[in-house]
């Protein structure tokens, strides 16, 4: 019985690692694909439609784009090991090493989450200052 849910923790980890990545991917990458000749970049018409311009400033630039979705994929992380955790705990019978193993993966979820949000606000406090060159920030993402 044992092996036949660890089997089935192994394969839910693989799909739901999956799922990330193809969610992670369909963010990031462009909307559109189309063609480029070769006058087009010696001529210098082409100007990348699409991509972004800017690191730090407007709502298509780069930086934010990436910290939205580690912010995602921590997110995503952190719901699905506080039901794991949560899982743990509920078919833990009672072993008291089994229980303590539970709460401490419940414990490192929540702790993970604090960590990930209050990183964001150091991250968006950080490029508020490089930005725009002053202490306070709007909130850039």
């Amino acid at each position: 019985m044992a092996n036949r849910i660890s089997s089935n923790l192994i394969k839910f980890r693989t799909g739901l690692t999956g799922l990330v990545v193809s969610a992670g991917l369909a963010v990031t990458l462009p909307g559109s694909a189309h063609g480029l000749s070769l006058m087009d970049v010696i001529n210098g018409s082409y100007r990348g439609q699409g991509q972004p311009t800017d690191l730090f400033a407007g709502s298509d630039a780069l930086i934010p784009r990436l910290i939205n979705l580690m912010l995602f994929i921590v997110g995503i992380l952190a719901i699905v090991f506080l039901i794991f955790g949560g899982i743990r705990y509920v078919v833990s019978g009672g072993d008291k090493n089994r229980v303590d193993a539970a709460k401490n993966t419940i414990l490192y979820a929540v702790v993970g989450l604090v960590v990930a949000i209050l990183g964001y606000a150091v991250v968006n406090w950080v490029i508020g200052v490089v930005g725009n060159g002053g202490g306070t920030s709007s909130g850039v993402v």
